[in-house]
C-alpha cells in the first residue's frame, strides 16, 4: 500500500530554501546542470539582492519572497524534463515566471517543443513580469501564455485534444481547487507522464496527494526537494470501478 503522508510529517515551507545568485551558481554547478547562459541571466535577476525584474519599458517591478520556487525546486523540475524525454508541458499558475524558466531552459534543444502556462492574472497581478522573462531566453520552445481560469483553459485542452508530458500545478491552494485542477490536467497528460505538486508543506496540498495516491493510478515518485510532490500516471482512470473510494489522510498542521 502506498505510504500516505500524516499530519507529523510537516513540510517545511520552500521560503527556508536557497535563492541567492550565488547560491544558484553553486547549485547548477553540484547538480551538472546544462543551463543557458541568457536562463542563467534571468534566473540570477530574479534571484539577485533586489529582488526586481526590469521591463521592457524600464520600469522595475519587485518580486516577493513568497511567489518563487527555491532554486532547489527549479532544478528538480529542468531534471525531471531532461531525464523523462519531456517534450510538451503545461503548467497551471504563471506569475513571475520562476518554474516557466527553469521548464523552458529544460526544453531547449528538444524537437517539437511547446510549453504553455495557464493563469488569467499574469498581466493585472503579475505585471507581465513572466512573459518578460521569457523574452529573455530566446525561444528555447514554443510557448503558449493562456489568459484564462484553469478550469476553462484546460476543458478547452482537453476539447482540442492535446497532449502533454509533465504538468506543473501550482494555481489556486485551496483543496477542492487542487482536485479540479489535477482531474482536468490528467485527462491531457499521457500515460507516465508527470504531474508535479508546489507547495507540500501546505496541508490542502498534502491532503490532495493523499488522495490521488490513494484513489488514482498514481506513483509517488522520490523527489530531492520535500516542497514538491512529484506523481507519475500509472495508467488511465477508464478501468476505476464507477464507486471507488479509498480514505486518505487529511493533515490539518
Amino acid at each position: 500500500m502506498a505510504k500516505l503522508l500524516e499530519a507529523s510529517e510537516y513540510v517545511p515551507s520552500k521560503m527556508t530554501m536557497s535563492s541567492t545568485p550565488d547560491e544558484l551558481t553553486a547549485l547548477v554547478k553540484e547538480n551538472n546542470a546544462s543551463v543557458d547562459a541568457r536562463t542563467f541571466a534571468a534566473l540570477a535577476e530574479m534571484y539577485g539582492e533586489g529582488h526586481s525584474v526590469e521591463l521592457k519599458s524600464g520600469k522595475k517591478i519587485a518580486l516577493d519572497k513568497v511567489t518563487r520556487i527555491s532554486i532547489e525546486q527549479g532544478l528538480l523540475l529542468h531534471s525531471l524534463i531532461v531525464n523523462n524525454n519531456v517534450a510538451r508541458s503545461l503548467e497551471i499558475g504563471f506569475a513571475f515566471g520562476f518554474s516557466t524558466v527553469w521548464i523552458l531552459d529544460a526544453l531547449r534543444g528538444k524537437e517539437n517543443a511547446k510549453h504553455v502556462a495557464v493563469d488569467p492574472f499574469e498581466k493585472s497581478v503579475w505585471k507581465s513580469v513572466g512573459l518578460t522573462q521569457v523574452e529573455k531566453l530566446g525561444s528555447p520552445a514554443d510557448f503558449q501564455w493562456i489568459e484564462d481560469y484553469s478550469i476553462h483553459a484546460l476543458s478547452d485542452l482537453i476539447r482540442q485534444k492535446q497532449w502533454f508530458d509533465f504538468i506543473y500545478i501550482d494555481g489556486n491552494h485551496r483543496f477542492d481547487d487542487i482536485i479540479v485542477d489535477f482531474y482536468l490536467c490528467d485527462q491531457v497528460l499521457r500515460d507516465r507522464g508527470l504531474i508535479i505538486l508546489d507547495d507540500m508543506w501546505m496541508p490542502s496540498i498534502r491532503s490532495a496527494t493523499n488522495f490521488i495516491v490513494a484513489n488514482r493510478f498514481y506513483r509517488r515518485e522520490p523527489s530531492a526537494v520535500n516542497n514538491a510532490a512529484v506523481l507519475r500516471k500509472l495508467a488511465s482512470d477508464k478501468t476505476r470501478r464507477w464507486d471507488n473510494f479509498v480514505p486518505f489522510g487529511v493533515p490539518l498542521a
